[in-house]
């Protein structure tokens, strides 16, 4: 793997020191070539991985490296689009890739007096969105490739701080079409208690280029963050939450492997069923008639799903 090319290092703690970047290349090779071998040097001895120095996946010292994850977590998928032209079939569509995070700096509302008990808070939250689909599977929901990581409990997010999370539930047809689908994104909606404001530090990615399909498949949905208004926000950066006011997030999905086409119909009424896919999407996507549509939902209706 050579990554001659590559954007020299950044100002920010992007980077990643050439020791993540050689991980998770040999991760993705390793699981797509061998997983059932046990990890050790000898079996690791075969892959060689360079890049010139000073670039973001090379970093040397001085150059700030605590984000490194924000790079090194797209290393699987830019690998994967490599190998896929060598040894089609093998590997899986792009997903999510970096982690859906997000910080939300609580303090009293500055508009109206607050509550004498409120005081400053900080709540970080690790989300997910979908991985990409597998040449023979499709891909999971709301979960990270590559690092795994599937989402925090609500309940230990408003435990932390006054915050409320009021909405958490997956996103139908984030997952791109595929003969195997993509994973599926997140709907995230934050708040905070009465009497608090906060600013939101926004660490998303996918936003201007959502996961790419292969051999046919379609790309996932793009990470959008908005306030409750209809307010459009950056997917990066801080930005000031007024109180009473909420953040709509949805996350990415994985993108979809294959011709739509060849989907087992079977699979797409099971995802209709589900609410993984809309009812235009099962028609438009899959190729499922009116009549097939209203059956499925029908029978979903009555408590008839798998």
């Amino acid at each position: 793997t050579d990554f001659a090319g590559t954007s020299p290092i950044d100002k920010k703690g992007i980077n990643c020191p050439l020791v993540y970047t050689k991980a998770y290349a040999c991760y993705a090779l390793k699981v797509a070539i061998a997983p059932e071998i046990p990890n050790n040097a000898a079996s690791l001895a075969p892959f060689e991985v360079t890049a010139p120095e000073n670039t973001i996946v090379n970093a040397l010292h001085p150059a700030p490296v605590a984000l490194r994850h924000i790079v090194g977590h797209f290393v699987p998928d830019t690998v994967y689009n490599a190998f896929d032209k060598i040894v089609p079939g093998l590997v899986p569509a792009e997903g999510a890739g970096c982690l859906c995070n997000f910080q939300v700096s609580l303090r009293p509302r500055t508009d109206k007096p607050a509550p004498p008990d409120a005081r400053r808070s900080e709540v970080l939250t690790f989300n997910s969105g979908g991985s990409g689909a597998r040449p023979e599977q499709d891909g999971l929901n709301a979960t990270a490739f590559p690092s795994g990581v599937m989402t925090m409990p609500i309940e230990a997010t408003e435990h932390a701080g006054p915050v409320i999370i009021w909405r958490k539930e997956l996103r139908p047809d984030s997952g791109g079409a595929g003969r195997t689908r993509g994973g599926l994104g997140q709907f995230m909606e934050v708040g905070a208690m009465e009497g608090y404001e906060f600013d939101i530090q926004a660490m998303f990615d996918r936003g201007q280029h959502p996961a790419r399909g292969r051999r046919g498949g379609q790309s996932g949905a793009a990470t959008t963050i908005a306030l409750d208004d209809g307010t459009k926000m950056r997917v990066k950066g801080k930005q000031f939450v007024p109180h009473g006011r909420k953040v709509v997030m949805a996350f990415p999905g994985g993108a979809g492997y294959g011709d739509p086409g060849e989907r087992s119909k079977d699979l797409v009424k099971r995802d209709l069923a589900r609410g993984y896919i809309s009812p235009e999407a099962a028609s438009d996507d899959y190729g499922l008639t009116a009549e097939e549509v209203a059956a499925v939902l029908d029978a979903a209706a009555r408590g008839e799903t798998e």
